[in-house]
């Protein structure tokens, strides 16, 4: 189930694509879901537009995105909280922290986007050994989950309309592609909206290894709010709906 978090705490928001000139996303917005597995409640995902900062000389805003799980009957305990340091400039992120907590393993991970090199250098420790350094080779415009997600929110939308992106996980990158195949009535918690369905395709591997496409639906308005994720891993299949929404604001 690691993996699988992880993947739903930042797909939720991976499809909610507004135009060029109306950034839907901006400093404190914040995002709350329920995951469920199996049909069972199983963790929480909260999404956060972080306050500027700086990082590697840019101005950038950071996407935090952290995954819990919640059930006391889960052997398996997860504390995972994802940073990525997004450039809305040049729409692209410059740099990524992971921090892992998982059954009581801990793990840091630090990334450094090189988008001339088209290169990313990491910096990697677990709890009780030492850092390392390692770097990958990346196509160009490679991202992270997270980031790719924001930059999504900038892209036009249109049924039939498809937006494809390399995506970097942590060890190596994946080709995704999200389709908007249509609209639907959808009852969330937000009451019945009108949702855009995106059908998103990757490669991933292992517990995140799905069997077909992940689904997901945002609000066909200006808000643009992804209300729902539906996957099926080789695992089982989980959900992320949409709980609680705070939005942001362009003068922070």
């Amino acid at each position: 189930m690691t993996k699988m978090l992880t993947v739903l705490s930042t797909l939720v928001s991976v499809v909610a694509m507004a135009a060029p000139d109306a950034p839907p996303f901006s400093p404190g917005e914040q995002a709350s879901y329920e995951v469920r597995f199996l049909g069972v409640p199983a963790g929480v995902a909260q999404i956060t537009v972080g306050l500027r900062t700086q990082q590697h000389g840019k101005q950038v805003l950071p996407l935090v995105c952290v995954g819990q799980t919640t059930s006391v009957a889960d052997v398996f305990q997860i504390n995972d909280r994802f940073i990525s340091y997004y450039d809305p400039q040049s729409q692209k992120p410059v740099a990524a922290d992971f921090f892992v907590d998982e059954n009581r393993k801990r793990r840091r991970e630090r990334f450094r986007f090189d988008a001339e090199q088209s290169r990313i250098f990491a910096n990697k420790k677990k709890e009780g050994q030492g850092a390392y350094d390692v770097d990958y080779e990346v196509p160009a415009n490679t991202m992270d989950l997270a980031s790719a997600a924001f930059w999504l929110r900038t892209q036009p939308i249109a049924v039939g309309m498809v937006h494809e992106i390399p995506i970097f996980t942590g060890a190596r990158w994946y080709p995704m592609k999200a389709t908007v195949e249509g609209t639907e009535r959808l009852q969330t918690k937000l009451g019945e909206v009108t949702v855009y369905r995106v059908s998103i395709t990757t490669d991933f591997q292992g517990n995140a290894t799905t069997k077909g496409n992940v689904l997901v639906y945002y609000t066909a308005d200006e808000r643009k709010l992804p209300v729902r994720v539906t996957a099926e891993f080789v695992i089982g299949s989980a959900s992320a709906d949409l709980v609680q929404y705070l939005p942001g604001s362009p003068s922070l």
